[in-house]
């Protein structure tokens, strides 16, 4: 709960940055983590003890570079373009992009009751991100 909570408030709050460019508070973002979390992982971890393999660094600074950096400076982006309501909507699309994969590379079949979930889910995303203009030209053509 105290998760969602805060994703929540991170794009409420996120809001008062729309007039930055999205690398400033993507950068932010990140020199604050490091500034809590790089203390407390010396003295937890104690990295001066550990021998990484090659492949592990790699695989640390893909990390950092593509599925870090560049998601803040994305989800800041959004917030300045789509909103608040806008970006966090992609959160609830993980559950059919999940369960696509699912279906196509381990062959899951779906239930009937899996189908109406995932045209639920969709409906609810594009009537979130449908500006409000539009929606009502939708609602009535329905």
């Amino acid at each position: 709960m105290l998760a969602t909570i805060c994703y929540a408030g991170a794009a409420i709050f996120g809001r008062n940055f729309k007039s930055l460019d999205p690398m400033a508070p993507a950068a932010g973002s990140l020199l604050s983590g490091a500034i809590i979390l790089v203390p407390l992982s010396l003295i937890v971890d104690q990295p001066w003890t550990l021998a990484p393999s090659a492949a592990s660094v790699m695989a640390l600074v893909g990390l950092a570079v593509f599925s870090t950096a560049m998601a803040f400076v994305i989800y800041f982006r959004l917030i300045r373009t789509l909103g608040s309501v806008g970006t966090t909507a992609q959160a609830y699309l993980r559950a059919p992009i999940g369960i696509a994969i699912g279906a196509y590379f381990l062959g899951e079949s779906l239930s009937e009751a899996a189908w109406i979930g995932l045209l639920c889910i969709l409906a609810g995303v594009a009537f979130m991100t449908i500006p409000e203009g539009k929606r009502k030209d939708v609602v009535q053509a329905a």
